[in-house]
């Protein structure tokens, strides 16, 4: 039987800055650590290197959209409402 765990990451109204803040510190914080991950890969360590690095390039095309939908006119001066959850099955 599947165990499931739901937890809320982020939940709340933001203006569009403090939206960017949030949001691309979580994505670079992600980058950083598949960036490690590659690091490791090229010092000898176990790992698949070309799924990595297709993470890498997948979270960096994601903040780039983020950046364009939060640097859009029609976004100043907006308050934001942002969910995220994670989920962890085991």
């Amino acid at each position: 039987m599947e165990n499931i765990n739901h937890f809320t990451l982020i939940q709340g109204k933001f203006t569009v800055e403090d939206a960017k803040s949030i949001l691309f510190n979580f994505y670079n914080t992600k980058i950083n650590f598949h960036n490690l991950q590659l690091l490791g890969i090229h010092e000898g360590r176990p790992g698949d290197a070309t799924e990595i690095e297709q993470k890498v390039l997948e979270l960096k095309l994601t903040r780039q959209e983020i950046t364009a939908l939060l640097s859009a006119p029609d976004f100043t001066n907006q308050e934001l409402t942002i969910e995220g959850h994670i989920i962890i099955k085991r």
